[in-house]
This record gives C-alpha cells, structure tokens and sequence, in this order.
C-alpha cells in the first residue's frame, strides 16, 4: 500500500494545494493536540519513515522536496552523528507566517530513516533554527543495537522525466 499511495501522488503533475496542508499542518494540529503537539509530530515522524522507507541519501533529499518539506542537505557525518540542514521557500514561508514554525516531523522523520538503515537507537534534535534554514542532528547510539530489527523495503522514489533535447527543440550547447 505504501509503495503504490507515494507513486500515485509523487508522480502526479497536479500539485496538492499549500494551503490544505498548511491548514491541517499549522492550524489544525497544533489545536488538537495542544501542548503535546511537538512531541506528537516528531513520533508521527518515526511513523510516516517506517511507512516511507527511503534507500539512500539522494532518494531522502528527492522525498524531502516532494512532500513539500524543503531542500534537504548533508552537512556532516561520522559515526556517532549525521547532521542535516533543511533550507529552502517551505522553511521560509513556515518560518515568516508562523510564530514558532514546528518542525519535528521532519526531524522525527529524519531519525527514523537512519534507524531504518543502521539498526540501532538513532535520536535527532533540532540544533539550529532561524527564518532560512534549520540544522538537525541525528545522534547515533551504535551500543544500542535493535533486536528482532525488519525494515520494510524501500519505496522507489518517482523521479520528474527529464526531456532530451529533438530536433526541434533548440540546443544550447551549440
């Protein structure tokens, strides 16, 4: 189910309005779970990357940019710590609209995925935020491996067509 609900909207040239997912994501949410909202999202996050397993980094980075999340970058790696940076107009406009802009979804969704690929105890918070961008750093517990650990496969991620130039379309590498 979970393959074919991403490929049935990911590769459709219809965009989802802004708004119905601003509305249910800024509006909605928050009051219905009040002061558990954050906490809340950032588990839905954990959640929504064991549906919507990802293979790889290019594929997060494609995922990130069609769910409307934001340009999603790799700014460090080690053993014990992966940190990400989130830019991009969904940050902004979140950010310039919002008092407090919540993003821990993402950030759940982030520290989920690296469970999903590594297989042990994988926490990520929020290290640095401003109107333009967030960093978000997923810690790595390699003492804590998971027991009994069965990732779901992958989803394929549907990527745009990318049209090569014809005869009759005008090549700029004359």
């Amino acid at each position: 189910m979970t393959n074919g609900f991403y490929s049935q909207f990911a590769g459709n040239s219809i965009k989802a309005s802004i708004l119905s997912v601003e509305v249910l994501r800024d509006a909605l949410i928050p009051k219905l779970l009040g002061d558990d909202s954050s906490g809340i999202l950032y588990w839905a996050g954990k959640d929504l990357a064991r549906q919507f397993r990802v293979a790889n980094d290019d594929d997060l980075i494609t995922f990130f940019e069609q769910t409307g999340w934001g340009h999603l970058i790799i700014v460090e790696t080690s053993d014990e710590l992966i940190t990400y940076e989130l830019t991009g107009e969904p940050v902004a406009r979140r950010s310039a609209t919002l008092d407090n802009p919540d993003f821990m979804l993402e950030t759940g969704f982030l520290a989920e995925q690296v469970v999903q690929r590594l297989s042990c105890v994988c926490e990520a918070k929020i290290t640095f935020q401003n109107r333009m961008r967030l960093r978000i750093s997923v810690t790595i517990d390699h003492d804590q491996p998971l027991t009994n650990h069965d990732p779901a496969a992958p989803i394929e991620i549907v990527r745009p067509l990318v049209e090569e130039p014809t005869d009759e379309q005008p090549n700029d590498i004359d």
